[in-house]
């Protein structure tokens, strides 16, 4: 009994104590990290079907989930209206979602956030295609978490319940 406590102890010992993101990397945001290395937010100029544009690097000052996602993916459709309640929860001056589709054309996004009553986001489109590749994404969707310095903080790869318990903690985190 003794050397199993005293194995426990060094074990113990030698993990990281968890900090930062780590403590709501948790239930639905299970796959939430830290990049060792992460990339420059993209300077890519993105559009929605009424004409408007906007840069990620306007939004300083706030803390933004930036999810890329599109519309042929079923993890994605099955995640957006979780990132429109959370906007409308917690969306003000210091905190937004931005939603980037990576679909053929800017129209598509737009056709199903109004099927689908998707209120409180914008379609945003990158007609680029650039974004999946500045941003080093290994799939979708993907959403990346920028500090209102505009330093991504924190990535999760896959499908998230973004109005959860969870959710909601670690935004409150980001924004105090």
């Amino acid at each position: 009994m003794g050397l199993f406590a005293v194995c426990f102890v060094i074990v113990q010992s030698c993990q990281a104590p968890a900090t930062g993101l780590d403590v709501y990397a948790k239930d639905s945001l299970k796959k939430l990290s830290v990049r060792e290395a992460p990339p420059m937010p993209p300077a890519t100029v993105f559009s929605s079907a009424d004409g408007a544009t906007f840069k990620l690097e306007e939004l300083r000052g706030k803390t933004v989930v930036l999810n890329v996602w599109a519309t042929w993916c079923a993890p994605c459709i099955k995640e957006m209206p979780s990132l429109d309640r959370l906007q409308n929860l917690r969306g003000g001056d210091d905190f937004q979602v931005i939603t980037i589709s990576i679909d053929r054309t800017k129209y598509e996004p737009a056709k199903f956030f109004a099927d689908n009553n998707i209120k409180n986001l914008k379609p945003w489109h990158d007609g680029s295609y650039a974004i999946p590749g500045n941003l080093q994404l290994r799939g979708y969707p993907t959403t990346v978490i920028y500090n209102t310095d505009g330093r991504e903080i924190g990535i999760l790869e896959g499908e998230a319940e973004w109005d959860s318990p969870e959710a909601l903690a670690l935004v409150d985190y980001l924004t105090q």
